[in-house]
């Protein structure tokens, strides 16, 4: 005789219903989280920091970024160099050679012949700041000739005549060109580059904002799946409540006090349980295989999330306005495009105007013929202006000469009003994010409180049942009620990060956040790239 028969043998009715209904309840009330380490080498220990510190490190999006980065620090360089000399060598060489017959009759006579030249140029030109451009030439060239002519003397004779010519010119030129009206001022020739700079900016804060997005992603991965194996948890331990609720019915009804029709109710209760833990199994795995792709680890890999403790953080709106107005990357890309339209307004303005050049320029020339004696120098000094003074009465230049000024001008008036309108976006939507993380933590308590009183009333329901002052289908609608309270709660908590997430991306301080130091480039992968293409760079065969 086991002991279940003895407890009925021995144990007045009353009593064992009271102790079969009181184990309906006696399972946890919240999900418990495993906090130990990993059991084995194939289960991963996770936690919040650890998310953010193996997405920086092996998700592959980061690397792509940090490539894309070097060419836009090279776009950079290369508009900074304006002003910078541009040196250039170049070099010529030519050898041939020759050989000239003639026969008259039986005579022959060969003349052979030969010339070669060679040569080289360097040039140096630098752009200054005021929209002139100084030069210098020098320009060697060396050419030498050997030649022999053959001729008929009427006769039957073929004379040769031999003739040989060298010439070396030396010549050497500085020029300064500096334009008064169209092209010329600092603010003229220095905007190139300041649209570069703002260009810069503009890619840094787009770099910071992915890497930022591929932390939240990773987050709300973690989250996503520390939510599912809380949900797997409630419902195993509904399902437990559920059995436990069947054996209770099946005993009553074994002792003639429940009809087969309510066992009913309790068996379709727990066909339902098994079938949502079923469920909750396969969203526990898709969570997990989603969040080992975004770390690109083993996707086999067991995951164990540790117990992260989430605390209220009460933001401030005043001191969250003032962080997004410099941190923003949709605010601040207005704020460049003011910037931009304002320069490149100022250089249509520069564009209608004549071309007027101021030009000065000397220079030497040094050259040799055939005697190393007979040599001359010559020297030049020049000075003199160039105008070009288009004017435009009618036609198709005319309009176009309109149509640039007019963009310039209304892209000055409209990045203007998009940066006022940006600023009012910016401040609604800070105000919905520090409202929304208030409120969430608000709807925390809100929900503990309500999973707490599922859970008492389901208590209470469960004695009711044991004395048969109400019905199995109450009991079953309160045990639903709870597991929905449950799943509500891990889901404010899930939305609760959600929300700082989003206002630490709207503030632009994710990374500040989670104390991930933003690089602007990598550097040992810019100096990988140099190395690889610089013997490219300096090879010209």
């Amino acid at each position: 005789m086991n002991l279940t028969a003895k407890l009925l043998r021995k144990t007045p009715i009353a009593l064992v219903l009271l102790i079969l209904c009181a184990l309906c309840v006696a399972a946890p009330v919240h999900a418990q989280n495993g906090t130990g380490a990993a059991a084995n080498n194939s289960t991963l220990t996770l936690s919040m920091d650890e998310v953010v510190k193996l997405t920086i490190r092996n998700n592959s999006n980061v690397a792509t970024n940090y490539l894309q980065r070097v060419t836009q620090k090279f776009d950079l360089e290369q508009a900074e160099a304006k002003f910078e000399p541009v040196i250039n060598i170049d070099g010529t060489f030519n050898a041939e050679a020759f050989q000239r017959n003639m026969h008259i009759s039986d005579n022959g006579t060969q003349s052979p012949a030969s010339k070669w030249d060679a040569g080289g140029k360097a040039t140096i030109s630098q752009k200054i700041p005021t929209g002139g451009t100084l030069s210098f030439v020098w320009d060697n060239n060396y050419s030498e000739n050997k030649a022999g002519t053959l001729s008929y003397d009427g006769d039957t004779n073929v004379t040769r005549e031999k003739s040989y010519t060298r010439q070396a010119t030396s010549e050497w030129r500085v020029e300064l060109t500096q334009p008064l009206l169209k092209g010329a001022g600092i603010d003229y020739n220095m905007a190139s580059i300041r649209l570069a700079r703002i260009t810069d900016k503009r890619n840094i804060l787009s770099l910071r904002d992915n890497l930022s997005q591929l932390i939240n992603s990773g987050l709300n991965l973690y989250f996503t799946f520390k939510q599912a194996k809380e949900n797997l948890e409630i419902q195993r331990q509904a399902l437990e409540r559920s059995e436990r609720l069947l054996e209770v019915n099946k005993f009553k009804q074994k002792m003639g006090r429940m009809a087969a029709s309510d066992v009913v109710q309790a068996e379709a209760d727990v066909a339902s349980s098994r079938l949502s833990l079923e469920e909750a199994r396969n969203s526990v795995d898709e969570a997990r295989r989603n969040l080992l792709n975004h770390l690109e680890m083993d996707p086999n890999l067991e995951i164990e999330p540790v117990e992260d403790k989430i605390r209220d953080v009460e933001p401030d709106y005043d001191r969250c306005m003032q962080v997004a107005l410099k941190n923003n990357q949709a605010y601040m890309g207005s704020v460049f495009s003011v910037s931009e339209a304002d320069i490149n307004a100022m250089m249509a303005s520069n564009d209608r105007m004549w071309e007027l050049n101021l030009k000065t320029g000397y220079g030497q020339t040094h050259t040799e013929k055939n005697s190393y004696t007979a040599s001359t120098n010559e020297d030049e000094l020049s000075a003199g202006v160039e105008l070009k003074a288009p004017i435009n009465l009618w036609g198709d230049d005319l309009l176009d000469r309109k149509k640039a000024l007019l963009t310039a001008e209304v892209n000055k008036r409209t990045t203007r009003l998009e940066l006022k309108r940006a600023k009012t976006n910016l401040q609604t939507e800070v105000a919905n994010a520090v409202r929304n993380v208030r409120m969430r933590w608000k709807m925390i308590q809100l929900a503990r409180k309500n999973t707490e009183l599922k859970a008492l009333q389901l208590q209470n329901e469960n004695t009711k049942l044991m004395v048969g002052r109400t019905t199995n289908f109450e009991v079953v609608s309160y045990q639903n009620q709870l597991v929905q309270a449950q799943l509500s709660e891990t889901s404010m908590h899930h939305a609760y990060v959600q929300a700082l997430l989003t206002l630490d991306q709207l503030l632009g301080t994710t990374m500040e956040t989670w104390d991930v130091e933003f690089k602007h480039d990598d550097k040992q992968l810019e100096d990988n790239i140099n190395d690889r293409i610089r013997p490219q760079v300096w090879t010209w065969w």
